[in-house]
């Protein structure tokens, strides 16, 4: 049974050692790209600290500036005067910052994002490359975390469903078909009817996959409520083990008047 739950309220905190370069700039840029997001729901409340603040780089101003984002009310803080704050996710972005999460305990997420200080080198260049890197990974966790999101299954669960080398096949080809039948994976794969309804049967009631009857035929797809973390592994290992499922695309499309899927979505 998929169960949704509906984020109203995200508490980020970026934790650095200075709070004077990475940690502001991803601050303000995380805010920035939140007012943007098509797909955040919800209210997104960003901070950042330091272990050791020191006052505001100047080189943060000239990027953000470059780039149109807000960088007013930007300040150092002291993560010890936020501990006893609840953050629902707590990301580090230097080695040392990240020894010191025992500060925030009760956050229910403690992430990591090595980023080299760019303070020392000469220049502005240091700065704006820490800058592209922080939009990489702040516009991943916005589509991964910022629209609504659903209980199906954990990554340790879905690593052991996709670990069975035909179930990672039904899989990719679903993948790329949208919707199959139970012929069609028999024949693309070249195993007995039992054997795959056995395992449509299991991806089915982890709630990966749903079925739907065209007339006489069932036709598997993935659930409509699949999170986007999981369809973004999807897509991840398919566009990564690009001659997986070679052989089984050159059955199906050998398959005489096969069956079109309905419509899915």
């Amino acid at each position: 049974m998929i169960i949704n739950k509906v984020f109203t309220v995200k508490r980020i905190l970026f934790l650095c050692t200075g709070n004077s370069a990475r940690s502001q700039l991803a601050e303000a840029l995380m805010r920035h790209m939140c007012r943007d997001s098509e797909t955040v729901i919800g209210q997104f409340e960003i901070m950042s600290a330091g272990m050791a603040p020191e006052s505001v780089d100047s080189r943060v101003y000239e990027v953000l500036n470059y780039h149109h984002i807000n960088s007013d009310n930007l300040t150092s803080v002291l993560a010890s005067s936020l501990q006893h704050r609840h953050f629902d996710v707590v990301i580090t972005l230097c080695d040392k910052a990240s020894r010191e999460c025992a500060l925030f305990p009760d956050s229910d997420a403690l992430i990591h994002w090595d980023f080299k200080d760019p303070k020392p080198e000469s220049g502005s260049q240091g700065f704006y490359d820490v800058f592209d890197g922080l939009k990489a990974k702040i516009a991943l966790f916005l589509m991964l975390n910022g629209d609504n999101q659903s209980d199906t299954i954990g990554a340790v669960e879905l690593f052991k469903i996709m670990s069975d080398p035909l179930r990672l096949r039904i899989l990719m080809l679903i993948h790329d078909e949208v919707a199959l039948s139970v012929g069609d994976l028999t024949k693309a794969l070249q195993v007995s009817q039992p054997k795959v309804s056995r395992h449509l049967a299991l991806l089915r009631d982890s709630g990966v996959l749903q079925d739907q009857r065209e007339g006489v035929w069932i036709f598997y797809h993935f659930s409509s409520d699949l999170p986007v973390w999981i369809r973004h592994t999807f897509d991840t290992v398919r566009n990564g083990q690009l001659a997986l499922i070679n052989q089984e695309k050159i059955r199906l499309s050998a398959i005489k008047n096969r069956k079109k899927p309905p419509s899915i979505y």
